[in-house]
């Protein structure tokens, strides 16, 4: 028996060159990269391969390429909701949950925290107020809730920006996301959460207070304590939602998951 080598496509290796070149220029957002037959000479590849090349990398975000007489390819900044999207894909079809997520998380969120004093600006702190107030009462409705589940998680990802750290910042950040999918797609906002709500609203503005006089430590600390009880709220509540919604979707069409 044979075995097949699936070999790299010509037009996937001329876009990782041109990526490791644009690393190498150290290239900008907004620089052009050089005109198609400048690459092809570079890159010893015809003008079909060097297009596809491109298209690549403009899918990638890594690019973006106009047209007409002054057209042409130029460095992109890959933002952080396309990166994402794409990231958020691969763990779409891992079995993640809450559990696993927050074996992460708490390692991650701490660190992240104490990076980010000293870094909060004024309009940080306005934000971080807004989504405090926005969490202060109990709401009713179920779609309420869903919102305020997701403010609570927009507080930690505030900080995120604030963290000097770019891979602690994007990490912490795409975690929020990943519960944010997962508080929606398990429909956690159907419950009424008390006692989760207040214990998560007198943390933040015990945070925010450790921010505002920079003390590195109390905040490690308090986020630290903080992850530790959130961890156990999701968890339960996960398994709570599991056992008394989750079970009924098997009775329903596919179409119907989302109602």
């Amino acid at each position: 028996m044979k075995l097949r080598v699936q070999r790299q496509k010509l037009s996937d290796i001329a876009a990782e060159e041109v990526k490791r070149w644009i690393m190498a220029a150290r290239l900008s957002a907004g620089d052009r990269l050089p005109p198609e037959r400048e690459l092809m000479e570079r890159l010893g590849v015809s003008k079909g391969t060097v297009r596809e090349a491109l298209k690549s990398l403009e899918v990638q975000g890594v690019i973006t390429i106009s047209a007409g007489a002054n057209g042409g390819a130029s460095v992109a900044e890959v933002g952080y909701e396309r990166t994402a999207e794409l990231l958020g894909n691969y763990f779409f079809f891992q079995q993640l949950d809450a559990q696993k997520i927050y074996e992460f998380r708490c390692l991650a969120e701490p660190k992240m925290a104490a990076l980010a004093v000293g870094h909060l600006t004024e309009e940080h702190f306005r934000r971080l107020e807004r989504s405090i107030h926005a969490c202060s009462h109990e709401p009713e409705k179920p779609e309420a809730r869903r919102l305020q589940r997701i403010e609570e998680l927009n507080f930690h990802s505030i900080l995120a920006e604030a963290c000097p750290n770019p891979l602690l910042s994007f990490t912490c950040r795409f975690i929020n996301k990943l519960l944010a999918d997962l508080v929606v797609f398990k429909k956690m906002y159907q419950l009424k959460q008390k006692r989760i709500a207040q214990t998560n609203h007198t943390a933040h503005l015990k945070l925010l207070e450790a921010y505002r006089q920079g003390d590195v430590n109390a905040v490690r600390d308090l986020m630290h304590a903080h992850m530790l009880e959130c961890a156990d709220h999701i968890v339960e509540l996960e398994a709570v939602v599991e056992s008394r919604f989750l079970n009924d979707f098997s009775n329903r069409p596919i179409t119907d998951l989302s109602r």
